[in-house]
């Protein structure tokens, strides 16, 4: 993961009158923290179902006030309080309730992806075979001649701030694309899963029908674990699966100008669609 940090942000979206803003959620979660990341305001917890929200599963969570990360180490069994609003969560309280020595499986930290070549702007994208929504073969070099936006997602993503965020984001982007006649027609959108087992072709189609993405512009697609996994770490997305079929990852969105060659690389989910829409205007042009 890019410099070593993963920020696996949770958000809720609610139903709630546009009148006041919308109340933070509560929930409470108990675990056994594998990593604390004080400079990043992080904590990497192994954590039971949160009842009503997530199920168990290895997540890193933020705080706000970093006190509350003070003398927290791996080890420690703790209860802990989640706070989700839309567009937010983090933890406002930790408790320890106990220590117990951690599982020899445990991940304490995110590793670098080995053996492969980090992309970065100006190089050239490896082409890759991919299976699409549709059951068909699908790489990047079917759409040579267009920029292409791609990002890495999962469809059971629980984080409505990770993936579901990004396919929000992919769907502001089609509208933008429709509505400009300097990109309508022209452009592409790529959502690859890596989560393959789960992701079949019927499943990545419903998930697509769901979002109403256009299939001209619009499409999702995954390969193999081991496939999709290396041309994940290309773009610096690091997926780690745990034995539970959870997954752990980073996001890294791209876009690629019609040559194939890196255009922009934006980490987490820290862009917007007018954004990206800028870069494909420019990445039009490229030469």
């Amino acid at each position: 993961m890019h410099r070593g940090v993963i920020l696996l942000l949770a958000g809720l979206t609610a139903t709630i009158g546009c009148s006041r803003k919308p109340d933070a959620r509560r929930y409470e979660l108990q675990g056994q923290v594998l990593a604390v990341k004080a400079d990043t305001n992080e904590i990497l917890i192994k954590h039971e179902d949160i009842p009503g929200f997530m199920p168990a599963m290895t997540m890193p969570y933020v705080v706000k006030d970093a006190a509350i990360l003070k003398d927290r180490a791996p080890g420690d069994l703790i209860t802990a309080t989640l706070m989700v609003a839309p567009g937010s969560a983090w933890l406002s309280a930790i408790t320890k309730t106990g220590s117990a020595p951690l599982p020899e499986d445990a991940r304490t930290d995110i590793p670098a992806a080995a053996g492969v070549h980090l992309l970065t702007v100006g190089d050239a994208v490896p082409d890759t075979k991919l299976i699409d929504q549709d059951g068909a073969a699908l790489s990047l070099a079917d759409w040579r001649g267009s920029p292409i936006v791609v990002s890495f997602i999962y469809t059971r993503c629980p984080l409505p701030q990770f993936c579901p965020l990004v396919d929000r984001r992919f769907a502001e982007i089609q509208k933008m694309v429709a509505s400009d006649p300097a990109l309508n027609g022209r452009v592409r959108l790529l959502s690859i899963s890596f989560d393959p087992k789960t992701d079949q072709p019927a499943v990545l189609r419903a998930h697509a029908a769901k979002l109403n993405a256009d299939p001209a512009v619009w499409r999702f697609a995954t390969a193999d674990a081991s496939v999709v996994d290396r041309l994940a770490a290309t773009f610096g997305v690091n997926v780690i699966r745990e034995k539970d079929g959870t997954i752990t990852h980073n996001l890294r969105t791209a876009v690629i100008d019609p040559q194939g060659r890196i255009a922009a690389i934006h980490d987490s989910n820290a862009w917007i669609a007018a954004t990206i829409a800028d870069e494909l205007r420019t990445a039009l042009h490229a030469r």
